[in-house]
């Protein structure tokens, strides 16, 4: 019979293992990697728009819309925010016509695809819309 002062083996508490690997993963995973947005480059997006696959063709559409979105409000603040401020891209456009128009640059331009797609996507609206070329991407 054992001791009632007597500790338990570790053994016996295989949950306290558990838990002191998941926060070492934790709190070491959170300082480890600096976090970026920059993981999409123009070879990625343009793999994707050209899938075959349900999932990888959405995650196209995904991404340029987003960054249409983002690339939008963006230009009305750059132009004069809410009080003079103006959308650069046209209110007749339509979700297909956005990502035509940035799938047919991305094909056009295949020796730009090594540059961030974030990149690629906002230069395209800004040629193709005619928008404020202050915002305009720097290509390598």
């Amino acid at each position: 019979m054992r001791s009632p002062n007597r500790a338990r083996p570790v053994h016996n508490r295989p949950w306290a293992s558990l838990i002191a690997i998941a926060t070492f993963i934790f709190y070491g995973g959170l300082s480890a990697i600096p976090s970026r947005a920059d993981f999409m480059n123009g070879k990625v997006l343009a793999g994707l728009c050209a899938s075959d696959v349900d999932w990888e063709s959405g995650g196209c559409v995904g991404y340029i819309v987003g960054a249409a979105d983002a690339f939008d409000h963006r230009h009305l603040y750059s132009t004069g925010g809410s009080d003079d401020g103006k959308y650069c891209i046209p209110d007749s456009a339509t979700r297909e016509d956005i990502v035509g128009l940035v799938v047919k640059s991305l094909d056009e331009n295949s020796d730009k695809l090594d540059n961030l797609a974030l990149f690629l996507v906002s230069n395209t609206f800004i040629d193709a819309f005619n928008c404020n070329a202050d915002l305009k991407y720097p290509l390598e």
